[in-house]
């Protein structure tokens, strides 16, 4: 039987199963084995967060608006959930192993969209309007945040049939895989929020940053789904979080950045502010 359009269908595609197929547990270890999973996605949602707020060292976001950013990421994943839902109610062919053209058509115009596109429309909903967006590095902060959420119950929906030790790998492994494709797009709209003063190039930067994730998000599946090539894919991972070093470190290390009045998020192509 054919794979459908799976909501998780990114990382471990083969071991999760179809929308609307059912995951037996053993009755015995029912309840034990969804507090270890809850416990596993938590502390590693935690690790990640922590690892993101220590970036963010000059001005550290409110803890409160980073759990509501998380819970956020919550919601993204529903919207993609239900996405994928009606794309099979529509009668669109799921996900097929052994035709890497439609493999590519699905990831690179389907899972990278659709996820990615949760995500920052939740972003632009809530997040970009509030106060405490006011710097260039918060849109990495906050998009990691989000997409920390989603990554956490896709996981919790998604790994109860692997073994213990490759739902502790999957568990520290797919959340950092989502907060890179979200740092993408996160330091893109950030840094033409704040520092890019024409209305026209921000626009671009926003969108294009947006693609950029979208693109990186499909690549990394298709790699991953259609030549298991996991070696290239880690060192895709990799390379994405080299960038993520390197640009918070630069964002953190800009001498004299000032504390910004945010610009108006319900407007794309806002005016960045005045930081004289």
């Amino acid at each position: 039987m054919e794979p459908g359009l799976n909501p998780a269908v990114g990382r471990a595609a083969k071991h999760f199963p179809p929308v609307g197929s059912r995951v037996t547990l053993r009755p015995v270890s029912v309840s034990l084995n969804i507090w270890r999973l809850l416990g596993m996605i938590l502390a590693s949602a935690l690790l990640w967060m922590h690892y993101v707020r220590v970036k963010d060292r000059r001005q550290p976001e409110p803890r409160r608006r980073l759990l509501i950013a998380f819970l956020l990421g919550i919601v993204a994943w529903g919207f993609s959930a239900l996405g994928y839902m009606v794309l099979e109610a529509l009668g669109a062919p799921g996900l097929k192993f052994n035709e890497r053209p439609w493999t590519a058509v699905f990831c690179f115009g389907v899972v990278g969209p659709l996820e990615e596109g949760a995500k920052v429309l939740m972003a632009y909903g809530f997040v970009f309007r509030w106060r405490e967006f006011d710097e260039p590095i918060d849109g990495f902060v906050y998009a990691s945040a989000i997409s920390l959420g989603f990554a956490s119950v896709e996981n919790f929906c998604n790994i109860p049939e692997l073994a213990w030790q490759e739902q502790l790998a999957h568990t520290a492994a797919l959340p950092l895989t989502h907060m890179l494709f979200g740092a993408i797009w996160g330091f893109g709209i950030g840094h033409a929020r704040f520092c890019v003063p024409r209305a026209s190039r921000r626009i671009l930067w926003q969108v294009g940053c947006i693609a950029l994730g979208m693109f990186a998000h499909g690549l990394y599946d298709f790699l991953l789904l259609a030549y298991q090539a996991t070696f290239v894919t880690s060192g895709f991972a990799l390379a994405l979080w080299l960038f993520v070093i390197w640009r918070a470190r630069a964002l953190a290390n800009l001498p004299g950045a000032p504390t910004a009045t945010p610009a108006r998020a319900d407007a794309i192509n806002s005016p960045p502010p005045d930081t004289r």
